[in-house]
């Protein structure tokens, strides 16, 4: 019987041990990435796919991906739709990874979004911090073909007009409020 309990405990401290970990990644990339892995939230993941205006020949690329929620709800209701998410930290490349295991029309990279190759892209989504959208809306301009969608939540580039900017429904978290639209 005391076997029982010293593996239970094992079990109990391998499962806060692996917590933990999850808690200090997120941490850490919060100072060593453009933006940190803070997932959109579900009720504004429908209307993301509708202002990306896809179809089901669509290129969807999500750069810095998370957990691929946005890709995963476009290949839903796109069956056909070709999606690739591209991220950089491990526990959300992993996330992703492991949530688009079935999914023959996602393909997840752990690549840097501002090097990875993104020119058959017909529509691109971001939710990243100003500076990043900034860094990386020049980078689009030169690797996307004319008339490109891109879509940015809640943070848009200074440095460029949007073809519109959308209002979201109100939401108590205060995320995903706008949705900043340019075309290339």
């Amino acid at each position: 019987m005391p076997f029982i309990y010293f593996f239970v405990l094992l079990v109990c401290l391998f499962v806060t041990f692996v917590i933990a970990l999850f808690y200090i990644a997120q941490i850490i990339s919060i100072f060593t990435t453009d933006a940190p892995f803070v997932p959109i939230p579900e009720s504004i993941c429908q209307k993301i796919i509708e202002n990306l205006k896809l179809d089901n020949d669509s290129i969807l690329y999500d750069l810095g991906c998370g957990d691929a929620r946005v890709l995963r709800e476009a290949t839903k209701k796109y069956p056909r739709l070709k999606a690739v998410g591209v991220e950089m930290a491990f526990v959300p490349y992993l996330l992703a990874k492991f949530h688009t295991r079935n999914n023959k029309n996602i393909e997840i990279r752990r690549e840097n979004i501002f090097t990875t190759n993104v020119s058959n892209a017909t529509h691109v989504f971001v939710y990243l911090y100003p500076r990043a959208v900034e860094k990386l809306m020049p980078i689009l301009e030169k690797k996307c073909r004319p008339g490109t969608r891109v879509l940015s939540c809640d943070f848009e580039d200074k440095n460029r007009r949007p073809r519109e900017i959308i209002s979201l429904p109100d939401n108590s978290n205060g995320r995903g409020k706008w949705l900043i639209v340019y075309v290339i």
